[in-house]
């Protein structure tokens, strides 16, 4: 009897882990897991926190800071209910950097796809 529990115990935690990882989006190989958007964009972590800068001011988020070197950025900003957009740049090899993205406590999907739509489009002029 003890060995048909742990068997079925062993089934539905195998069921249920799953539903536990990163959702993904509709965007291939994005993925948006507790409110943190990440997706990887081909450019070296400097051209990213760029043309992350430039969407920041595009959609007209307030507080714009941002530094970034070859191996990493950060891109810091307010929307206007005032909260804090982060993103964080990390080069994920050659001329690929992996982009997270944070807004606020709860995280805002349509804004992250805002920011990476406005991304691409500025490292295409850069």
């Amino acid at each position: 009897m003890k060995l048909a529990i742990f068997a079925l115990s062993a089934l539905g935690a195998g069921i249920l882990l799953p539903n536990l990882t990163a959702c993904s989006t509709e965007t291939p190989g994005a993925t948006e897991t507790l409110g943190v958007y990440s997706t990887n964009v081909d450019a070296s972590p400097d051209k990213v926190t760029t043309a992350a800068q430039k969407a920041a001011d595009d959609l007209k988020l307030t507080d714009i800071l941002g530094n970034g070197t070859k191996v990493d950025g950060k891109v810091t900003a307010k929307d206007a209910q005032g909260d804090v957009v982060t993103i964080d740049i990390a080069q994920a090899g050659e001329s690929v950097s992996k982009v997270t993205i944070h807004v606020g406590d709860t995280g805002n999907e349509a804004l992250s796809k805002q920011l990476i739509d406005r991304i691409n489009s500025h490292l295409s002029w850069l």
